[in-house]
């Protein structure tokens, strides 16, 4: 046993021992001068060290593996400071057992190499070994620019090398800050110079000179967000933001982004923006419809220039919840309807929920086959599950992706669901394969049936007195959608736009094609007292124009269909439906997005050659590139009729094709971008 321990002790030396120093048993070799040129120094031993008078700036190189080096020994090498003690470079085994090493000096002062055995021997009993050595200089490139981002800011560039410090030469008396990492320039004054210095080893240095402008542009967007609003800065960054003037109903506003958060529905705020002493403002009215409260790793992201609410990245063990501020009553029948984007990883997971729960709009469950809902208590959840959690026992899960109703806080058995799995399309297959699907729930108090449409197709039907076996006799729930990733992961979003939540008495509405014409189509169950109905449009999102009014049938308990034609000409972003009562009372529908119906679309012909995505057009058009997102990453200066677009240096992914006619006709294409 005692030798085996001295085995493994001598391997665990060998492995983890360190560099070596003096310890009295060494011996002066003789001061070594060297040259570009190779030398030797003949019949070294170990425990001998040479003195070495180094210039800052240059990279001294020893060894016993090449040019002249060799030995029969173990070798090590260590280079000292003059303590004997402070290690500046080491190695041991680089070549077989010989040892090779380069120290880059970034002063002129003396240094030891000391030569020891292997494991820091320096007794002298190798002996015959012959050492290399030469030195080579070191070029330092300290190349960089500077440039203005702001009356206040500038930026710097490194073309040269990196890992240097920046400051400024002469320092400036008024305040102006810069990073000595990365040369950035903050709390400048507009319309002064300043000098920036970048210095790299051996005091290796240059100079730029950058003056700020001497006055700003001021100019921002809001755009309207759920209790609040955000600010894009389309002039000058580096400025402030503040309400002007100042509501008092609480609301607040962040300095540096401008967003509005605490903000009351329907009240509007005016922002200012401020750089450099120029001013602007603009006026917001906070949204009153489709508000949510994110939670856990939701997160609200751009999609094609819409907001959408991402619930999960592509990112492993991920949880997102988003719940409506609004509560929906199980007392009286809805329809509900939403876009659900599921990812584009056919082997990835996990999937969604819809969720209905009476306990808080800040819920959020488990990870991984849980969806997000798992562990929520008195929850009804309606799953679309993208992966096969159970094979092969198939008791909760089946291998396509699928559709199940769970009322247990449980997506992962052990039992049945309460209702399902079935697949979710009628074919089976995949959902999260880039594609977005429209799902839609409808309820029925009377008859306590609960029907599940996806992509437009009834695949599930329940009943249940939810209210009193799920709710725990609470009529009024909180509504939303949640998901998750484990260790498969998928993009997995939906955008607030695509959400309607209708009344009984009118059970759709929407909008679709009949060849080249577009359909504005609505339906309801019953009618009591209704006067009629008003198609509203709008461009803006804000202001609403009245299309047509259509007469209502005013008393029926049969379901009736409505249908108006959307002139090609209209310029139009949403619909929304108006009911008029006859005593002049109305309600109005969810908003619902517009189609483009031309089969003769803007894009005639798309085909990919050589790196390049090629979009043949019906007319002149612009065109913006945006990747998965909503980031713009390119877009065309002048309208032309054939546009083609290198992929060879965009990332792998979804991307947004969008063509802009110079008739403002627009068209979007998604498409998939592999490396």
């Amino acid at each position: 046993m005692r030798i085996y321990l001295t085995l493994i002790s001598l391997i665990l030396s060998k492995f983890f021992f360190g560099q070596c120093s003096f310890d009295g048993n060494q011996t002066n070799g003789g001061t070594l001068s060297p040259t570009s040129s190779y030398q030797t120094v003949l019949h070294v031993s170990n425990g001998q060290y040479f003195p070495v008078n180094v210039v800052c700036g240059n990279l001294y190189n020893f060894n016993f593996c090449t040019n002249g080096g060799s030995a029969s020994w173990d070798t090590q090498i260590t280079v000292l400071a003059t303590d004997g003690v402070t290690s500046l470079a080491y190695n041991d085994d680089n070549c077989g057992l010989q040892s090779n090493v380069s120290y880059a000096a970034n002063s002129n002062t003396t240094v030891y190499v000391l030569i020891t055995s292997y494991y820091c021997n320096l007794d002298g009993s190798s002996t015959g070994a012959k050492l290399a050595y030469n030195v080579t200089p070191i070029s330092y490139n300290p190349s960089f620019t500077m440039a203005a981002t702001s009356c206040g800011s500038a930026s710097a560039t490194i073309t040269g090398d990196t890992g240097g410090t920046f400051s400024f030469n002469p320092i400036p008396g008024d305040g102006a800050i810069i990073n000595a990492s990365t040369g950035q320039i903050t709390n400048g004054t507009g319309g002064t110079s300043y000098t920036v210095q970048y210095t790299l080893g051996c005091n290796t240095s240059s100079t730029q000179n950058v003056t700020l402008p001497s006055g700003g542009n001021p100019s921002f967007t809001l755009t309207q967000s759920c209790g609040g609003a955000i600010s894009t800065i389309t002039g000058d960054s580096g400025g402030m933001f503040s309400f002007n003037p100042v509501p008092g109903d609480g609301a607040q506003i962040n300095a540096t982004t401008g967003q509005i958060s605490n903000g009351t529905a329907g009240n509007s705020y005016t922002v200012q923006y401020t750089v450099c002493g120029l001013s602007s403002t603009q006026s917001v009215t906070v949204l009153t419809d489709n508000c949510f409260n994110l939670n856990g790793d939701a997160t609200y992201i751009t999609i094609g220039g819409e907001q959408c609410i991402q619930l999960t990245a592509e990112v492993n063990t991920q949880t997102g919840c988003s719940w409506n501020t609004n509560t929906v009553d199980f007392n009286q029948g809805f329809s509900l309807t939403l876009d659900y984007y599921f990812g584009n990883n056919i082997n990835g997971a996990d999937g969604n929920t819809f969720t209905f729960q009476p306990s808080s709009s800040s819920a959020c469950g488990e990870n991984g086959g849980q969806l997000g809902a798992g562990g929520l208590a008195n929850a009804l959840s309606i799953e679309f599950d993208t992966y096969d959690n159970d094979n092969p026992a198939h008791i909760f899960d089946i291998s396509c992706d699928h559709i199940a109703v769970e009322t247990d806080g449980n997506m992962l058995g052990p039992g049945a669901p309460y209702a399902g799995p079935v697949c979710a399309k009628s074919n089976g297959g995949n959902i999260d394969d880039g594609g977005t699907y429209q799902v839609m729930i409808n309820w029925n108090p009377v008859t306590h049936t609960l029907d599940i449409y996806f992509d437009g197709n009834l695949r599930l039907s329940t009943s249940g007195d939810f209210v009193n076996t799920v709710f725990g006799g609470q009529s009024n729930v909180y509504w939303g959608a949640t998901s998750a990733t484990g260790g498969l992961n998928n993009q997995q979003y939906f955008c607030p736009s695509t959400v309607a939540i209708l009344p009984a008495e009118l059970i759709s509405f929407g909008s679709d094609c009949a060849g080249n014409s577009e359909l504005i189509t609505w339906q309801t169950a019953t009618e009591y007292r209704t006067d009629h109905f008003d198609v509203e449009y709008t461009n803006d999102g804000i202001m609403y124009n009245t299309l047509t009014s259509v007469s209502a049938a005013g008393f029926s308990q049969e379901i009736i269909n409505y249908q108006v034609s959307a002139p090609d000409e209209l310029e139009a972003k949403l619909y929304r439906l108006k009911t008029v009562d006859q005593d002049g009372s109305s309600q109005y529908s969810p908003a619902v997005a517009r189609k483009q119906c031309l089969t003769n679309g803007l894009i005639t012909n798309q085909f990919t050659l050589n790196d390049n995505i090629t979009l043949v057009l019906r007319e002149a058009s612009n065109m913006e590139l945006y990747n998965s997102v909503g980031q713009l990453v390119t877009r065309t200066d002048s309208p032309i009729d054939q546009i083609s677009i290198p992929t060879a240096n965009l990332a792998h992914g979804i991307y947004y094709i969008k063509a802009i006619s110079i008739h403002n006709e627009s068209e979007m294409r998604k498409i998939l971008i592999s490396k």
